[in-house]
């Protein structure tokens, strides 16, 4: 078979290209991300294209998670060169790592008036390839390295008042909340924890009941639209990465760790707040966290994969294979239970939406994956339902618990998507966060550890990822590695020639350092933070913030992040840290540090711009 060759992110790849006079054709992504298997497929495995790269391009690959300052520093290109971005990322550079060009997802021909990756390619390479065009495109790279690093300095000013930014943002929230199914904006739909911690705060900080009022409402309809929609895993349990659709149903099926942990904490800080029903939700994400993303050495995976094979003896996979149901398949599994007396079948049924040809509309399944299949969801409360089926609702209850243990069983024997089995450091500590979270208000409930079949409270299993964190990603001299990985015979795994840590690794870890802290009350954990040394991140000259790496070597500007995403912001993380070590320590330094930070992003604040 013909190979297409591609180099890692480093000086050969660069020393390549200015050898050979080629550009750099740079493709980023992430082991579980959809859209990178089906690039991967069309393109890279098509001898044609292949040819055509190799032949023209020093081609270099690079995972999102383990150089997050390269994915941040051409996204930000992306982003204001095309409006959009995700991944996969692709990128034409000069050998000098200036940006020429790029998108996101390239099909293999060119279709409905947008451009295939040949075509793409082919104009590159006819640019490229004359001189006169060639010296214009270098000095256009140049000027646009030029406006990325201005970018990335920060003008500090006096920051605005908490109030006036605290009302900015809850305006927008408001204006951008789907009334009827929760969240906010359109399809698709990501669950965006970090507005919803925003909102949680905001409920504990003002004083306004009207307000107070809003968020309660924006919370209440959003985490239980999430909680019954079909981007809940209500067989597998666990969230996955985003919903299709407005209404939470169709998900794309890929599951995150910071996802898990980031929700963990949100809903355990409403139940903390408001007490209800989302108990079950805290217990459901902390156990798909244990039993399915979790090393036996304490570290957490990364990612589960949205794309696994239908059946032993399928040759091609499908999205969402491993989660959805014929319901023929649930009327066989089930045609022996009841539930109060009645078949089980029709009462599973009603309750997750099974329908005979499928629930999946055209709309929500383009390429038609999900064709024939039913993505579980609830339609109504599970009180309602009770009502509805005239069956007491512990005695619906134990039902439904037993059908989804058959489904569960049932599901376990089909082919497992791709298990993602790098420990990223930064998700040790938002899951740290999370679990701390969690123990904080309910420490009498337990989670059943899959492999040992042990009782684990959640603050036993977050001080088991400390020793993970410990052991494995904090050097003697206090210096943290990005990742580690599962090796081939289970064990915990660093490579030769490991990956520094970055400054979300740092913010990340120690935010759950202390948030465990504040749990446990263990002077140990402290002791930890103080250890970690992230300094080499600081803005030495503006003081403006922690940049997202060290000066490497091998990137042209160095990238600030002032804005959450999927994952919080390491800016914003940071100056909780520091706000509440100087309130440990009443050390100036820590004081001063987040007083710049904040000022650093005052005009940002001042302009009320949310994303």
């Amino acid at each position: 078979m013909f190979r297409f060759y591609r180099y890692p992110w480093g000086s050969e790849a660069f020393s390549k290209a200015k050898e050979l006079n080629r550009p750099i054709f740079l493709s980023v992504g992430y082991s579980t991300c959809h859209w990178c298997h089906v690039m991967e497929k069309e393109s890279f495995e098509n001898e044609e294209i292949a040819r055509i790269l190799n032949s023209n391009f020093v081609s270099v690959k690079v995972d999102r998670e383990e150089r997050p300052d390269v994915d941040k520093l051409y996204m930000s290109f992306i982003q204001r060169t095309t409006g959009s971005g995700g991944w996969p990322m692709t990128v034409f550079l000069t050998p000098d790592l200036d940006p020429i060009t790029g998108g996101t997802y390239f099909p293999p021909c060119d279709s409905f008036g947008s451009l295939g990756l040949p075509s793409v390619l082919k104009i590159v390479i006819d640019n490229w390839g004359d001189e006169h065009t060639r010296t214009a495109i270098a000095s256009q790279g140049r000027m646009i390295t030029d406006a990325l690093r201005q970018d990335s300095l920060y003008g500090a000013g006096e920051a605005p008042p908490v109030e006036t930014v605290a009302t900015s943002a809850m305006q927008y929230k408001v204006s951008t909340f789907d009334k009827e199914h929760g969240g906010f904006g359109r399809a698709p739909k990501f669950p965006k924890a970090c507005d919803l911690e925003f909102l949680l705060n905001h409920f504990c900080w003002t004083k306004e009941n009207s307000e107070k009022d809003l968020c309660r409402h924006m919370l209440d309809v959003t985490l239980n639209a999430m909680s019954m929609g079909g981007i809940h895993d209500h067989i597998g349990k666990g969230f996955h990465r985003y919903s299709v659709d407005a209404e939470w149903h169709v998900p794309h099926f890929e599951k995150m760790l910071y996802d898990q942990a980031q929700l963990l904490g949100v809903y355990a800080d409403h139940y903390r707040l408001f007490g209800g029903k989302f108990i079950h939700v805290v217990e459901d994400i902390a156990q798909y966290m244990e039993e399915c993303l979790s090393h036996k050495d304490g570290g957490f995976y990364s990612a589960e994969d949205a794309d696994s094979l239908p059946n032993e003896s399928s040759l091609e996979k499908k999205e969402g294979a491993f989660c959805v149901w014929k319901m023929s398949e649930v009327r066989e599994l089930l045609k022996d239970l009841k539930i109060g007396g009645n078949d089980a079948v029709d009462i599973v049924c009603q309750y997750y939406g099974v329908k005979e040809g499928g629930n999946v509309s055209r709309h929500k399944d383009p390429h038609g994956e999900l064709e024939g299949q039913n993505v579980l969801r609830m339609l109504r409360s599970h009180e309602d339902y009770a009502k509805h089926f005239g069956i007491d609702s512990d005695l619906l209850n134990a039902g439904i618990l037993k059908a989804k243990s058959i489904l569960a069983e049932a599901r376990s024997r089909r082919p497992s998507p791709h298990l993602d089995t790098k420990m990223v450091t930064a998700w040790q500590g938002l899951a740290l966060t999370g679990l701390a979270k969690a123990h904080f208000l309910c420490y009498k409930f337990v989670i059943i550890a899959a492999m040992t079949s042990s009782r684990l409270d959640f603050v036993e299993r977050a001080i088991k990822a400390v020793d993970f964190v410990k052991h494995f990603v904090i050097s003697e001299n206090g210096q943290l590695l990005r990742c580690a990985y599962r090796g081939h015979e289970g064990n915990v795994e660093i490579p030769i020639a490991p990956i520094s840590a970055f400054s979300d690794d740092y913010a990340m870890l120690i935010q759950g350092l202390l948030d465990l802290y504040q749990v446990v009350g263990d002077l140990e954990l402290l002791k930890e933070r103080v250890g970690l040394k992230d300094e080499k991140f600081w803005d030495i000259e503006k003081e403006t913030g922690y940049y997202i790496g060290c000066a490497r070597g091998d990137l042209k500007v160095r990238v600030m992040e002032d804005q959450d995403g999927a994952e919080p912001c390491t800016n914003s993380v940071a100056v909780g840290n520091l706000i509440r070590l100087y309130e440990y320590f009443n050390t100036r330094e820590y004081k001063y540090k987040a007083e710049k930070i904040i000022e650093a992003c005052s005009s940002r604040l001042s302009r009320g711009v949310f994303i």
